[in-house]
């Protein structure tokens, strides 16, 4: 049997301590590992945790907008750590900015910024001749110089750009500063990760599906990407038009011809400081719902990569075109027409309520029903599992990392039966049965490997949930849930720091509202939420 293991999952940013500047940082892991050590807890997982800094406004709180898939974000940076001489300035700064009860983001980075780069120009000098800086050069050019070269082009927090800031430091280009933030990210990091391994307790990241359709990767690699489509989601129960998230799709050919290289890497160096991994959409790695670039709708989308169907193919399934102006009308009413093979079609998803489709006659529409059908339900099973196949058994073996997929919401039963296969930990969810007819959860339905939780960063805490619900939410009410939780078959279950401390009502904040960190219908979601004082 597998060992079983309680966490918690918290994003970086949430944490709190007298010495952070704002924000949670790296060196608050260690403060979290002793709490968790108190509380008999053995994983702690934390949200994607890359750069994201693009605009230096509440954009850049989006983590899983990544302007990198390797850079770490140095708005985690200790500037103490760092550093950073404790003048009258710096304790009045940090102190405005602790004693808010969010993250500020767009104020942390800014400020945060000005130390920064502070501390690169009395620092540099002496640090690029050190061994310890040669060699983490040496293990991370391959992103690093790239990663650099970008963002020394980029507009910064005072929209200049930032080639030739350093022109008053003899010799020093603008790279060297994001090599001296990626240097240190990297040693607070791994200095947390030591101590966290010292006191028995694993670390979880996340890998995102998407990245920065602006970012370094699709600017070094634009091969490996399709930028003339965005990834997103098909229309469901919370989303009548679908969701566009604004990300460049994978071009899976051509990452196939290296080995999928990108991938690979990527993992490895997560699996510099991480023991374990949320994989982020895994049905993203079966097929993507891809949309047309300059299409705001997830209703022109389509399935990618998919089985297109022939003219031909359709008139099989007896649906009869009107040959006078079939291709205007039925065609692009009822289908879209696939991008890469121009002479093959997807049925448009809810092509039931379009109007043309009203005023077919009953053998037409029941000829058009059976093809829907049979596409989205039927037609690509054994398809999306090869394609899966290809590619996660190489992606997931690159490192020695655990694999954990999150495999929410409407899932083809390939997806599954991949995970088991290759080992991969499923994701359950107290509130999102995936035994039809279920309202929760039974603890005999969930597996033994797999994640058992009471929700995640994009949902509202249990306390929230209870109430919505039509309960009187309480200590012990929320404690009940987390025990049957725990009793379950599942091997690990890594809990909400929130619904952890809810447990004690002494926790409470005013409004369980203010404790939910992502509300996915709202695109322009602050993620700022910050633990209260004093819990560590």
């Amino acid at each position: 049997t597998m060992e079983k293991k309680i966490g918690v999952s918290v994003p970086l940013f949430s944490l709190r301590s007298a010495r952070d500047f704002g924000i949670g940082e790296f060196p608050d892991l260690m403060k979290l590992a002793d709490w968790c050590v108190s509380n008999n807890l053995k994983i702690i997982q934390l949200l994607p945790i890359n750069d994201t800094t693009a605009h230096f406004d509440w954009h850049d709180s989006y983590p899983y907008n990544a302007i990198s898939a390797f850079a770490l974000n140095p708005v985690y940076l200790n500037l103490q750590d760092l550093g950073v001489e404790e003048n009258e300035l710096f304790k009045d700064e940090q102190q405005q900015l602790n004693s808010l009860s969010f993250v500020d983001y767009p104020k942390v980075l800014k400020t945060k910024w000005k130390y920064l780069k502070i501390a690169f120009a009395q620092q540099w000098e002496l640090l690029q001749n050190d061994e310890c800086f040669k060699s983490f050069f040496a293990q991370n050019e391959d992103w690093l110089v790239p990663y650099a070269d970008f963002c020394a082009r980029r507009r910064d927090a005072n929209n200049t750009t930032d080639v030739n800031r350093w022109s008053g430091h003899a010799g020093e280009g603008c790279c060297e500063f994001y090599y001296f933030l990626q240097f240190h990210c990297d040693k607070q990091l791994r200095e947390a990760v030591n101590y966290l391994h010292s006191k028995g307790i694993m670390l979880k990241g996340d890998l995102p599906i998407g990245v920065n359709p602006q970012g370094v990767d699709v600017y070094s690699h634009p091969d490996l990407f399709n930028c003339n489509a965005q990834a997103g989601a098909p229309p469901d129960d919370f989303a009548e038009e679908g969701q566009n998230w604004g990300f460049p799709t994978y071009n899976w050919t051509a990452m196939k011809r290296d080995g999928f290289a990108w991938w690979r890497r990527r993992l490895q160096v997560m699996a510099r400081y991480f023991d374990a991994y949320r994989i982020d959409h895994i049905l993203g790695f079966f097929r993507i719902w891809e949309i047309p670039k300059g299409t705001k709708s997830g209703l022109l989308g389509h399935f990618n990569p998919a089985l297109p169907l022939s003219e031909n193919e359709i008139e099989g399934y007896g649906f009869q075109f009107d040959e006078e102006k079939h291709v205007i009308d039925d065609l692009e009413t009822l289908f879209v027409r696939d991008p890469y093979q121009k002479d093959r079609f997807h049925p448009r998803i809810a092509l039931q309520k379009t109007d043309l489709y009203k005023t077919l006659d009953e053998k037409q529409k029941a000829a058009i029903d059976r093809l829907y059908d049979d596409f989205f339900y039927h037609r690509h099973n054994e398809f999306w599992k090869q394609s899966a196949l290809e590619k996660l058994p190489i992606i997931i073996g690159a490192t020695e990392m655990i694999a954990c997929g999150e495999d929410l919401g409407m899932i083809p039963a390939t997806v599954p039966e991949v995970m088991q296969q290759l080992g991969i930990k499923s994701l359950e969810v107290e509130r999102m049965p995936k035994v039809f007819g279920r309202v929760t959860v039974q603890t005999e339905d969930v597996p033994m490997n797999s994640v058992f939780t009471t929700g995640t960063h994009d949902m509202p805490t249990l306390r929230a949930w209870l109430a919505e619900n039509g309960e009187t939410p309480s200590s012990k009410s929320i404690k009940m849930v987390i025990d049957r939780i725990m009793d379950s078959p599942a091997c690990w279950n890594i809990f909400p720091i929130q619904d952890l401390l809810d447990t004690d009502e002494n926790n409470w904040s005013a409004d369980p509202k203010d404790d939910q960190i992502n509300v996915p219908a709202n695109a322009e979601n602050h993620w700022k939420f910050r633990l209260k004082s004093g819990i560590f």
